[in-house]
Order: structure tokens, then sequence, then C-alpha cells
């Protein structure tokens, strides 16, 4: 059966959603298909690549998304701006989604909207021949709809983020995403992503989201499972459907660490 026109393609993320009420998705910056292909096999329903901090160029992300989703995770790609070819190049890759950083009003919402739909609904460029349309065996009208995610990481964002919100959702985003240690920076709490301010900041931005029927992503800063496991059942508790839990520089730096120290007090 030939889908609707912009219908979204088999997506796991969705599936979670739908079936569980809730996704878990995590981090890669290293550039290295198979971290991404073992964060999908052992479960993950989305894996985050990080283009703006990772080492990765779009050749990179491009085998990183077949790793991921072969093994039959999304690939969500953290593109390094709002910056409309690069939003389209990263979809084409056949990514199932993006997350732009640097969204500051409700214009940059509606220009991320706007570059990640064909016209006349946006101003992505069309071509039948890109891996989002497996190189042409699928029917134009088969091309997914992406999952079209917003970093909310300045305080200018959120002064006014029932507005964003609210134009976001119109225009097609799907999910706000806090980032917590960005927004701790931009407020002058170095880095403390607990101070009140910012957790203040950070609940707003949920119930903006949830105000206008969006999905809110929470991020997670922890290094290992333990410890990341109260600050996921919180946000879900509080209303974020989607939680991101783990880096892979960050899990895999913690575990060298603490395996030395381990090993030094048994001497």
């Amino acid at each position: 059966m030939t889908a609707a026109p912009g219908a979204r393609a088999s997506s796991t993320l969705t599936a979670a959603l739908d079936e569980r009420g809730c996704a878990i998705g995590t981090w890669v910056q290293m550039n290295s298909p198979e971290t991404g292909e073992l964060a999908a096999a052992a479960g993950f329903d989305v894996v985050v690549v990080d283009m703006e901090h990772g080492a990765l160029d779009l050749p990179a992300v491009a085998g990183m998304v077949r790793a991921v989703q072969g093994r039959g995770a999304d690939a969500v790609v953290r593109v390094p701006a709002v910056e409309a070819t690069t939003i389209g190049r990263v979809l084409d890759t056949g990514a199932r989604g993006v997350l732009v950083p640097g969204v500051r009003s409700a214009d940059d919402a509606r220009r991320v909207a706007a570059a990640t739909r064909f016209p006349p609904a946006g101003n992505r460029g069309a071509c039948p021949y890109v891996p989002s349309l497996d190189h042409g065996l699928l029917a134009w009208d088969e091309a997914p709809a992406p999952h079209v995610w917003l970093l909310i990481e300045h305080p200018d964002a959120v002064a006014e983020i029932e507005i964003l919100a609210r134009e976001a959702a119109g225009a097609g985003v799907t999910a706000l995403v806090m980032g917590p240690f960005d927004l701790a920076v931009a407020m002058g709490h170095s880095g403390d992503h607990a101070h009140p301010d910012v957790r203040a900041a950070l609940d707003r931005v949920l119930a903006a989201a949830a105000g206008e029927g969006l999905d809110c992503v929470a991020v997670t800063l922890e290094s290992d499972a333990d410890a990341s496991a109260e600050p996921v059942a919180r946000w879900r508790a509080a209303g974020c459907r989607i939680a991101t839990a783990l880096l892979d520089r960050h899990t895999l730096a913690g575990a060298y660490r603490h395996t030395l120290e381990v090993i030094a007090a048994g001497r």
C-alpha cells in the first residue's frame, strides 16, 4: 500500500511511545559506527548522533545512521546550528529526525520546521534518489515525516517559551529538548544543572511543551546506569515521555576510571 504523503515510515521511537507511552535514548559523539550499533542492539529506542560536539562529519553521520537504524533504533542527528542545508542533507541520509540547537525564538522554530519539509510546506531540497527514499526504490509519496526536535538551551528561548512552543507545534515540530548543562552555563551557574534557577527553567519548558501537545525530551547527564535511573524516573513522573541516558565518551571514560580505582583499592 502506498503511504500518504508525508506519512512517517516505521519508527522505533513512535512505536515505543504508542505502545509503552515512553521511550529511552542515548547519545553518541565518537566517530565509530560500532558505538551506535551497540547502543541500538542493546535496546535503546533512539540514538542521538551529535554532530555539534562529536567528531562526526556528514559521511560519518551517514555511516552512523545506517549502523543505528540497521539494528532497529531511530537515529536523530544533532546538527551544529539552525542551518537549512545541513538539516536537509542530514535528513537525506535517512536519519529519522534532527535535533537543532541555537533556537532562541519562534522565528527560529519556524525556520527549522521549514527546513525539514518539502515545498510548498517548507524549503527542503527535493531529490528522489537519496537514502531516505532507499535511493529511489521508494515512491516519492512515501517520504517519511521526520522527528523534529528543538534544543532549548538559552535563557532567551526560555523567556518566550510559551510563544515558541505554540509556533513550533503549529509549524510541525514534534518535541522540545531540555538542555540542562547549556542552560546552566548560559544562566551563569557554571554548569550546575541542578541549580534551582535551572530546574525552574526546565520545568517551564516542560509545561510549555505539554500545553501545546509537544513531547519534551529530558537529558540526563550521569555516566552510569545506577546514577541515571533516578533522574530518568523523576522526569518521566513529571511528564516527559522521552528521556536520554548516557553518552558514549562520558560512559567509557567513567568505566575506565572506575575500573582503575577498583583495581587500586584491591592492592
